[in-house]
């Protein structure tokens, strides 16, 4: 019997969970909860073979700490949220059963980057898995299972997130596991990109809660807190 997560990120591509929630699964993972990635295409589509990108993800998954990692092949570049991929999740959220599931943000503008289209499609199709999921005659293997909240990452520029995490310690952990993607960011076209780019991001955030690094997520629904004062100890 697989042993629940507290914490489940899916992915679109290799590398795209491990930029918008790596550190903050170092963090958790160092506060005692279990973390693990699903990432729903090989990534087939841009530079690297399927097999390179699945060792990568594999190495990055390692040095994430992970407690699980899967890796499908639902269509770089034709990811849908079809009936069929829903059943997938759901039953990945089943298999799992993390009490919180991270995903891309849905409403986003389409175009390179955040824009790509199966990072949008990532967000509609794991929100649908996710609610889906718990419905006890939806055709998904394992029991039926209800995720406490979704965190969305990816979110636009200039987009304020409902929470920002402090990663001060894990972000440059997190750049190491990143690292391992060679066939995305040791390219002559991309100079800047990595770690240039995603340090200045992630210091934008950080300054917003008087942090070196953080990572943004949005949640859709409000969130009942009790103590309000405890939010500022």
């Amino acid at each position: 019997m697989v042993e629940s997560l507290h914490f489940l990120t899916f992915g679109p591509h290799p590398d795209d969970a491990e930029i918008g929630t790596g550190a903050f699964l170092l963090k958790m993972k160092s506060r005692g909860y279990r973390t693990g990635m699903v990432i729903l295409t090989e990534g087939d589509m841009g530079s690297g073979t399927p097999e390179i990108r699945r060792e990568e993800t594999r190495r990055a998954a390692r040095d994430l700490k992970l407690d699980a990692m899967e890796m499908l092949d639902l269509g770089d570049t034709r990811l849908e949220d079809s009936h069929a991929n829903r059943i997938t999740v759901a039953s990945m959220v089943r298999k799992y059963r993390p009490e919180v599931v991270l995903a891309p943000y849905y409403g986003i503008e389409p175009g390179r980057g955040r824009g790509h289209s199966d990072h949008i499609t990532c967000g509609h199709l794991v929100t649908h898995g996710v609610n889906f999921a718990h419905l006890e005659k939806f055709p998904a293997e394992g029991r039926p299972h209800a995720v406490k909240k979704i965190l969305y990452y990816f979110l636009p520029p200039f987009m304020k997130p409902t929470l920002i995490i402090p990663v001060d310690e894990e972000f440059p952990q997190a750049i190491q596991a990143l690292a391992n993607h060679i066939s995305q960011f040791d390219r002559s076209d991309r100079p800047k990109f990595f770690p240039t780019r995603l340090e200045t991001s992630a210091g934008y955030l950080g300054a917003q809660i008087g942090a070196r690094f953080g990572q943004g997520f949005y949640v859709q629904d409000p969130l009942k807190i009790e103590d309000p004062l405890s939010l500022f100890a």
